[in-house]
């Protein structure tokens, strides 16, 4: 299963905003300890002071009673008793009111004063860990929700002004065919590396097109040249079969023959495969595809009556995909020839189209070979066949070139290839579709 895409903004946004939980998250926990220390430095400060005031007034003369409340208790120990070093406690306080307990801070010490001992704690309530941690959280679930909305809003804003080269840039890639010839002209602009792209892009262009007709012109001139030679040899041979030879000699000057017709058909396909490799053949209106097929068959008839096949098919009315017309019978033929020549004497061949896909179905033997290598150049299903092992690479080329999706299939007995046509192509369909059946017999 493909992965999903995202476009350049969303995929900085969503590292953006990961990076910012990871950052909320850890400034958070700092934050965290950083209240919760300061918290408790700051009342341990005051309940410090608090004692040591308690301890001054009992010295300057007040009364025990007029020191002692709520958050001070005094208590009076022996003069012998060792003294209490003033220090913080952080212990826990049961409020019988609400069942529960509260935090507390407790500053204790003891002090001698005019012939008396003194024990004087000074305590307070503070905020709980929890406490602390749920406010934080609160807070920064706010802040990430507010920079949440701004930071989507903001993407797609800027992106349209920012990401607008990048956009341009992509829009005349696409636009551009070597077989058009014309090398890419992009606008300037001002962020740097936009700019090192549209020139990179239009320095390659401008050298694949040079290489381009470089190729195309050795490729025509090599095709060319090569049928002279072929053409000759084809000639002599034939005026060799006419004359005087033994039976034996007609054999290797036949063999000799069909080395020709074979070389000529390789050079043929081959040179058709670099075409298609070259976008040279371009799709501007859909065709009647059912219209081709049914000529495909009536062209081909004779060869399945030669070779006794049954032939069964049942045709959809009035398919149109986006597909060019010579392509359209290059493919049609090469299916049709491949399950003609891949199957067996008084065999059967089922050709099935639908408005979404094309299902060629042939008796034969099994092929030699992995099926998913059948679509590869020159690998044949079976070696000792007098075929050029590009058919099925062509048919595979043409699919790719125009987003069908092709697939072969071998079980029990029947060879399979499937034609799915893309999505969103389609033409205008008839109403009712006729369905058609013939049978042929030797």
């Amino acid at each position: 299963m493909k992965g999903i895409r995202l476009k350049l903004i969303d995929q900085f946004t969503l590292w953006f905003l990961a990076m910012t939980v990871v950052v909320l998250v850890a400034g958070g926990i700092i934050v965290f300890m950083s209240v919760q220390n300061e918290i408790i430095r700051e009342d341990s400060r005051r309940l410090k002071d608090t004692v040591h005031l308690v301890a001054t007034r009992l010295q300057q003369g007040a009364t025990v009673d007029q020191q002692q409340g709520y958050m001070v208790r005094i208590q009076e120990l022996s003069y012998l008793a060792p003294a209490v070093p003033l220090h913080v406690l952080d212990t826990l306080f049961w409020f019988p009111s609400h069942e529960h307990y509260e935090r507390q801070l407790m500053a204790v010490a003891s002090y001698k004063i005019k012939g008396k001992h003194y024990h004087i704690a000074a305590s307070n309530l503070v905020a709980e860990p929890d406490e602390i941690a749920e406010g934080i959280a609160k807070s920064l679930s706010w802040i990430f929700i507010l920079l949440l909305v701004l930071v989507g809003l903001l993407s797609r804003l800027l992106s349209r002004k920012l990401l607008a080269p990048f956009h341009e840039t992509l829009i005349a890639v696409r636009g551009f065919s070597l077989s058009g010839q014309t090398p890419l002209h992009l606008k300037n602009t001002q962020i740097r590396e936009f700019e090192q792209l549209n020139r990179f892009l239009e320095s390659m262009t401008q050298k694949a097109i040079i290489d381009y007709k470089s190729l195309k012109e050795f490729t025509e001139n090599a095709s060319h040249e090569l049928q002279t030679p072929l053409a000759v040899i084809r000639g002599k041979l034939e005026l060799l079969m006419d004359s005087p030879i033994t039976d034996q000699q007609a054999l290797l000057v036949q063999a000799a023959l069909d080395s020709i017709e074979k070389l000529s058909k390789t050079n043929e396909a081959l040179t058709l495969l670099t075409r298609l490799d070259n976008r040279e053949y371009q799709t501007t209106e859909s065709i009647d595809i059912s219209r081709h097929l049914s000529n495909g068959i009536f062209r081909l008839q004779e060869l399945f009556e030669l070779k006794g096949l049954l032939l069964e098919y049942d045709l959809a009315d009035n398919v149109r995909v986006w597909l060019h017309p010579i392509l359209a019978d290059i493919l049609l033929n090469n299916l049709l020839s491949n399950a003609i020549r891949h199957n067996v004497p008084d065999g059967k061949v089922s050709i099935t189209l639908t408005e979404t896909s094309l299902v060629i179905q042939n008796t034969g033997l099994p092929p030699q070979i992995a099926t998913e290598q059948l679509f590869q150049r020159f690998k044949k299903s079976n070696p000792s066949q007098n075929s050029t092992g590009l058919g099925l690479a062509i048919v595979k080329q043409i699919c790719d070139l125009n987003d069908f999706d092709v697939s072969y299939l071998y079980s029990q007995g029947w060879h399979r290839i499937e034609v799915v046509f893309r999505r969103g192509q389609f033409g205008k369909r008839g109403i009712t579709a006729e369905r058609k059946k013939m049978f042929s017999e030797k």
